[in-house]
């Protein structure tokens, strides 16, 4: 089903993240003063009738995600019901030092409060910026762990041990590592690393990302509108919130 489109909830959110210094990673995540306006964000997400599309998938088959045009059936990974009221698409790069603070730090409260009851659809979309070293062999490792459905778990070991695989003078040993720690069959993992298995995932998930003009992470789309960075918990729950109340007028 559309969205409707949700201007005055998420303005605290969009004030939040431009009254700042970007929390986020890129080559294009610049002071606030250097970027758009609250309104001008706004505008530009809420053109046209068909901002974010979510429908159930059936008999087993991934929900339908289609944000501003751009088709994200089975890119990325789902959580919660696609029928909450609310969405949210985070894209986000396994290198970014602050995707990993709001993996550790936002995101559990985040599941917890708003996701598992059923308030929030969330949709989890790694991809590979390119400037952080190893970047690309972390993303293989945790989508090589979400053939077993061990996605997440390796998604929080990944971003617990950043350092290590980022710097370390054998990143290959230590995913691997940290999938023999998570993976139930650590022979059909490596051989997934090895081939580059899950390139066609990847290279979908890059593709998105460009064609919604993403230019640092995280970047989140809340029912359509763009939020860079990675905001305090207290923002982020306090835009939700009101989001959700005003779901409960319509």
């Amino acid at each position: 089903m559309l969205r409707p489109e949700s201007l005055p909830p998420l303005r605290a959110l969009l004030v939040a993240a431009s009254a700042a210094l970007v929390a986020a990673c890129g080559p294009d995540a610049a002071p606030a003063a250097q970027r758009p306006s609250v309104d001008a964000v706004a505008t530009a997400s809420t053109e046209g009738s068909s901002v974010l599309a979510v429908e159930p998938g059936r008999d087993g088959a991934p929900a339908r995600v289609v944000l501003h045009g751009v088709d994200l059936t089975g890119v990325g990974y789902d959580v919660g019901d696609p029928a909450a009221p609310v969405v949210m698409v985070e894209f986000s790069d396994f290198g970014c030092p602050y995707c990993a603070q709001h993996a550790r730090e936002a995101f559990p409260a985040l599941e917890r409060e708003f996701i598992a009851v059923g308030k929030v659809f969330y949709k989890h979309v790694p991809f590979v910026m390119g400037m952080f070293p190893n970047g690309d062999r972390a993303a293989r490792a945790a989508e090589c762990a979400g053939e077993q459905g061990r996605f997440w778990p390796m998604h929080d070991s990944v971003y617990a041990h950043q350092r290590d695989w980022k710097r370390g003078g054998d990143p290959d040993r230590v995913l691997t590592t940290l999938a023999g720690q998570v993976v139930p069959d650590a022979a059909r993992w490596a051989g997934c690393y090895a081939v580059d298995r899950p390139s066609a995932r990847a290279q979908a998930a890059n593709a998105g990302a460009q064609r919604l003009g993403v230019r640092a992470t995280p970047s989140f789309f809340i029912d359509g509108q763009l939020v860079e960075g990675a905001l305090p918990l207290a923002v982020m729950r306090q835009g939700l919130h009101a989001l959700l109340a005003e779901r409960r007028s319509q």
